[in-house]
């Protein structure tokens, strides 16, 4: 059912975000109000999707949102079915907001920014999820969480511009990417380089359309030591330079972490102080620009 929503949802024009405002397009989408809850709507959509549009609350007055901040709907489906769901429901987005500006994980989520839509699909618990936002307020309520809020984490580990000379990558002019910053022990770096590994692995081959595979280095500083790897739609390897830890796996989760865990153990192999002694290369074919320094936490 979402596929068959998508497009229409994606087309409308929200105006100010007012009540009204949503009120018009969830009529029009032919859903009611199921009920009210001090911050959100619940939206009926009768079908097995569920439908919900957040108000603004406090401390969200400075960031000039109108009276709601969002629009979202997700679908649960059987595992079996999540791939095809997602592809439907992507397909359906690309036809009305042509080819997505970003795309990354984890979640295999792609966006794009006028109007701002995010699309994702979640393995765990089979989901497909499509929200809309208004750009400008969810570009400063989120600069300004990433300024100020300690306990702040991007929702991102890896993002990539499919097409850098593209009309969508220029959408994305002026707007600011704020990364986790880099990890200050060994367990923040241990952590995010399995989470990475994980979504590299399970990502890949959803978004291959748009980053056809991954290749990544990580090195200590000054030396010649290094571990090595690629995310391809239909594998995920590991090279060294000890030759004896060389490893192939079909692509999934379950290889992604098998990968970080050997990177892992020849990386606490080198006897290094901390993980800022580490440096880290990631790459995308081109014309895909790739940024992962909120997997990797280290310098680049």
């Amino acid at each position: 059912m979402i596929e068959n929503v998508a497009a229409p949802l994606v087309s409308q024009d929200f105006g100010t975000w007012s009540r009204a405002d949503i009120e018009r397009i969830v009529a029009g989408a032919g859903w009611p109000i199921a009920d009210e809850e001090e911050y959100s709507l619940r939206i009926e959509t009768g079908g097995a999707g569920h439908a919900r549009s957040m108000k603004r609350h406090y401390g969200q007055d400075g960031f000039n949102y109108g009276e709601h901040t969002d629009l979202q709907i997700e679908e649960s489906c059987p595992a079996d079915q999540l791939e095809a769901r997602y592809a439907a429901t992507l397909a359906a987005v690309i036809s009305v907001l042509g080819p997505p500006a970003l795309v990354g994980g984890p979640d295999a989520w792609t966006f794009w920014r006028n109007p701002r839509v995010r699309l994702e699909r979640d393995l765990r618990r089979t989901t497909v999820t499509l929200r809309v936002e208004p750009a400008e307020p969810a570009e400063s309520e989120e600069y300004s969480h990433a300024k100020w809020s300690e306990d702040w984490e991007p929702l991102h580990l890896w993002n990539a511009e499919p097409d850098v000379n593209s009309d969508a990558e220029k959408s994305l002019i002026g707007m600011m990417f704020h990364d986790a910053g880099p990890a200050q022990t060994w367990d923040q770096f241990e952590r995010s380089l399995r989470d990475l590994f994980v979504s590299f692995a399970a990502d890949i081959p959803t978004l291959a359309a748009y980053v056809p595979h991954v290749g990544w280095q990580i090195t200590p500083v000054g030396e010649g030591r290094f571990v090595n790897g690629r995310f391809t739609p239909d594998s995920v390897e590991l090279g060294s330079d000890d030759p004896d830890i060389e490893t192939e796996l079909s692509p999934g989760p379950d290889s992604g972490r098998r990968i970080a865990e050997i990177a892992l153990i020849t990386i606490r192999g080198w006897g290094l102080a901390s993980p800022s002694e580490l440096r880290y290369r990631c790459r995308a074919p081109q014309p895909a620009r790739l940024s992962a320094k909120s997997g990797f936490r280290i310098p680049l």
